[in-house]
């Protein structure tokens, strides 16, 4: 069974990550906190879990599914999935800590903006168009 629902739970903790996160690295002495890299530690491994999730369970079935269009969907979602997962894994490598510089900083905020929003417009198509997809098949 393709958990759906435990899928959208993710999103959700994804998403509240990120608000949560995009308030506070503006800040320089926030951003470079002990609980804010707690807290893209915590985002990390959510994101991980549920990409695991979904290649262990949802592409799974539906790149076996009898119709070529759903496969040809799982496989476009799924090569997106994999591009996302190296972004988001060299993004992580180079956030802002105490012995960064100012130039760094300012970098690492503007890169945390358009990774957020890169995960943020991943999660709309998900919930928007694969996940009615996969509840079909």
């Amino acid at each position: 069974m393709i958990p759906i629902e435990t899928l959208k739970q993710q999103h959700e903790e994804i998403c509240e990550l990120m608000i949560v996160l995009s308030l506070l690295i503006p800040d320089e002495r926030a951003r470079k906190s002990r609980i804010v890299e707690k807290l893209f530690s915590e985002l990390a491994k959510t994101v991980s879990e549920h990409l695991m999730l979904e290649d262990g369970t949802l592409y799974k079935e539906l790149l076996a599914h009898h119709d070529s269009s759903v496969q040809r969907t799982a496989k476009n979602f799924l090569s997106g999935s994999h591009e996302l997962k190296r972004l988001f894994s060299n993004y992580l490598k180079y956030a802002c800590s105490t012995r960064s510089n100012q130039k760094e900083c300012e970098a690492f905020v503007r890169e945390t903006e358009e990774v957020f929003g890169l995960l943020e417009k991943r999660i709309r198509m998900e919930e928007n168009k694969f996940y009615p997809l996969a509840e079909k098949a």
